[in-house]
């Protein structure tokens, strides 16, 4: 072990660095002003596919031919990507949150929230640090909306149901689930008792319960990728999705098993066929591939799980 001990150095000293490393640099107040606004430790993450590479082992020198715009371009580009995917992620998310909210009040009645009984018992779970944590989904989805009824008193409704009604102490599921985060929508369909009950949920989106919930998991894990602003478009995701091998009701993937889940292709590919229910009309496939385009000089696709052909897959064309 180390101690870490690099200086604090100025943008004048970060431009030298990248200088004297091979990186060609035409205007040096222009890439001054991207510093300004973006940290050179974010940009680096951009900078690794320029970089030489020895034995496996990443170089600090670049590529030789690499300029500023080679790795500005490729930022904006992920930029771009975590825009278009947030914005599909939002559009399934209501739709996500009002199929949880119908089909559940009209089974269990307008507070099934705190109905204790359709939710799995707790129970603890082994962690990868070989520590147990307890895995309670009712008792941490009436905490937060417990947490949002004393500190969320902007919410219009929350005020009207507080001001009128004193029982139940909760307001009604339509209520509840609009103050919970995606996550809490992950965990109350894998944390639900019945598996009729997360059956007509998962069946409504096109999917099998375990597929259903295990890419909720890895939507939730994307989605605050995203919020972060972390990098997305050639990561290899910490949360891999299961895969689905074919559909009868949807357009998916001819041939799942050559493609890699764990990058950034599997999971649009899951978005696309989700949006096929929550948003047929919508322009991500458009968007997806006009983003594509005006990057193909920047972007290396298979770094991204993309095959040479994807295009060709129906899911993905317009036709």
């Amino acid at each position: 072990m180390k101690t870490y001990n690099k200086p604090h150095t100025s943008y004048k000293e970060q431009v030298h660095i990248l200088k004297k490393r091979g990186l060609i640099i035409d205007d040096e107040e222009r890439v001054i002003k991207h510093l300004n606004n973006i940290s050179y430790y974010r940009l680096s993450a951009y900078m690794l596919p320029y970089k030489q590479s020895k034995d496996g082992i990443i170089q600090d020198n670049f590529v030789d031919g690499t300029t500023w715009d080679n790795i500005y371009d490729l930022y904006v580009f992920d930029r771009k990507l975590r825009l278009l995917v947030f914005d599909m992620i939002e559009r399934l998310e209501i739709s996500i949150r009002t199929q949880i909210i119908y089909q559940l009040s009209e089974k269990y009645g307008s507070h099934w929230q705190d109905h204790k009984e359709i939710f799995k018992d707790p129970k603890n779970i082994l962690l990868d640090n070989k520590k147990y944590v307890k895995k309670d989904v009712f008792s941490e989805i009436q905490k937060h909306i417990e947490q949002q009824l004393r500190s969320n008193k902007a919410e219009v409704f929350i005020k009207h149901y507080r001001n009128k009604y004193n029982n139940p102490k909760n307001p009604p599921s339509w209520m509840c689930l609009e103050v919970m985060y995606f996550n809490h929508l992950s965990k109350i369909c894998s944390g639900l008792k019945n598996r009729s009950d997360i059956n007509g949920i998962s069946k409504h989106f096109g999917l099998p319960p375990d597929i259903f919930c295990s890419w909720l998991h890895t939507i939730n894990y994307v989605r605050n990728l995203c919020a972060h602003h972390s990098r997305l478009w050639n990561r290899d995701l910490n949360i891999i999705p299961k895969k689905l091998n074919f559909s009868k009701n949807r357009i998916w993937l001819n041939n799942p098993d050559t493609v890699r889940r764990s990058k950034i292709y599997y999971f649009l590919s899951m978005l696309n066929y989700l949006l096929q229910t929550s948003s047929p009309n919508s322009s991500f496939k458009s968007r997806l591939h006009t983003l594509l385009e005006n990057y193909k000089n920047v972007v290396n696709l298979n770094s991204m799980g993309f095959s040479q052909d994807w295009n060709k897959e129906k899911m993905w064309n317009f036709n």
